[in-house]
């Protein structure tokens, strides 16, 4: 039954592979679209909250590049200069786009408190409220289809294409509240509504950048994960027991060194069968980029040791008692004899 699930499996990943192929270039042109409408909208309705907004759905477009990027060098095999191979670009491409969506903040926060203290307020437009809802509807849709595609290639770079579609979304909600209050209340509501756009780019970038850059680190493989890897090479048949099990992520899997103990009187051709069996198993998983596996002898304990030892000099004793006993039995019948 695990074989077939593992069959069966495979033409699903191949089709989650082909999904984050393409999804860059449909974040590009999804976001490439958005920012230039709500500019648009924003310019023309006279609304500071949907052109903050606009220019964080700009940094989302200069983002996806970086994830076209980063995606297709992660994507090259290993060579003899990355024999670990390049996935860690995709970490570095996350990095960039959150360091962008920082400089953008602070200048939405910077640009926010300039309009916030000008005598020259006018509410806007109602078009910007409508603009403000299209763009929450359309970041809601790529953000669950970003998420999807992201979490079952286990990519942080798409990952974090799919935050921003979130983190843009929050913002468009903060500028429908913004464009409302200053339709409805006091025109200052529309730069307060920018000025919460920037802050919560902010706050949302500066977490998520210090997980990228955790990323560019040797992480090792999740427990829940480990786990199972280690039931999984205590399963094969042949392996008498885990001697070590090291992993480091390689970008958005992880490279797994392995130590297993075989039985000492095993050859090495056998010992080599079993290698191959557990990087065969463990490569069918996702978060398997490589296993490279070490065999080592099993050797008993000391204390186990020593009982076969003393148990295998007792038997030895009782048999020497058995022969020797044995030639006596015919001397004692020629006595009688006599």
């Amino acid at each position: 039954m695990a074989s077939m699930g593992s069959v069966a499996a495979a033409p699903a990943r191949s089709k989650c592979q082909k999904c984050a192929r393409s999804v860059p270039w449909v974040s590009f042109w999804g976001n490439f679209a958005l920012a230039v409408y709500k500019l648009f909208v924003g310019v023309l309705g006279g609304s500071s909250a949907l052109i903050a907004d606009a220019m964080h759905s700009f940094a989302d477009v200069v983002g996806s590049v970086g994830i076209v990027i980063a995606t297709r060098v992660s994507a090259k095999e290993p060579d003899e200069d990355y024999p670990y191979g390049r996935g860690k670009a995709e970490f570095l491409g996350a990095v960039f786009v959150y360091t962008i969506l920082l400089f953008f903040a602070f200048g939405i926060v910077a640009h926010s408190l300039t309009l916030m203290s000008s005598d020259d307020l006018k509410a806007p437009h109602f078009a910007t409220l409508l603009g403000a809802v299209v763009s929450v509807f359309h970041n809601v849709i790529m953000f669950q289809y970003l998420t999807c595609v992201g979490r079952r290639n286990n990519s942080p770079a798409i990952l974090a294409d799919a935050f921003e579609n979130r983190a843009d979304a929050i913002s468009s909600v903060a500028c429908i509240g913004g464009i409302l209050g200053a339709m409805l209340i006091h025109p200052i509501c529309d730069p307060i509504a920018a000025l919460l756009v920037g802050v919560i780019i902010f706050w949302n970038c500066q977490e998520q950048l210090r997980e990228a850059i955790k990323g560019l680190m040797d992480t090792a493989l999740p427990d829940e994960e480990t786990d199972e890897a280690t039931d999984i090479i205590l399963g094969i048949d042949g392996v008498v027991d885990l001697a070590f099990l090291r992993t480091r992520r390689t970008g958005a899997r992880y490279w797994l060194d392995i130590g297993i103990e075989v039985d000492e009187l095993l050859d090495v051709e056998a010992a080599d069968v079993i290698a191959k069996k557990i990087g065969a198993q463990l490569s069918r998983y996702p978060f398997c980029h490589h296993a490279e596996v070490f065999v080592v002898p099993h050797r008993a304990e000391a204390g186990e040791s020593q009982a076969e030892d003393a148990s295998r000099d007792a038997s030895q004793d009782e048999e020497q008692d058995e022969s020797s006993e044995d030639p006596s039995a015919p001397e004692d019948s020629r006595d009688d004899e006599q």
